[in-house]
């Protein structure tokens, strides 16, 4: 495999985690963009840092950002398209050898998030 150090070969393992989603999935037409950034930025980890269940020194792996499919209505007015971000300077600080299943398991649990289920609790059920 490549270099997962390069970005370009990261994106790559994104692009693949992509394509392992059931392609009833990947076909619907409101599927968020997926966009690999290197850190998550420092507001957003203030935020979450602030929440009760999340232990400091938590490295943030992935996010979505948008609005749930089941909290949407017909009238929302849209002002950001929904994004999944993967972080990933902490999957590579975090992963524990096998990069492709670590990157999936981050993609799949943040579309996990966008379909609907809102807690991390609801995520890890499903068992991501």
């Amino acid at each position: 495999m490549a270099d997962a150090t390069n970005p370009k070969s990261f994106e790559e393992i994104v692009e693949w985690a992509y394509t392992t989603l059931p392609q009833k999935i990947r076909d619907l037409p409101d599927f968020p963009g997926i966009q690999v950034v290197d850190e998550p930025p420092a507001d957003v980890l203030e935020d979450i840092s602030n929440r009760k269940k999340w232990r400091r020194g938590t490295e943030l792996l992935g996010l979505y950002s948008g609005t749930l499919r089941t909290k949407r209505s017909f009238t929302q007015v849209k002002y950001a398209p929904d994004l999944i971000f993967v972080f990933r300077g902490p999957i590579l600080r975090c992963s524990k050898g096998d990069l492709r299943a670590e990157v999936k398991r981050v993609v799949w649990h943040e579309v996990a998030h966008w379909l609907g289920y809102e807690t991390e609790e609801q995520v890890e059920a499903l068992g991501l």
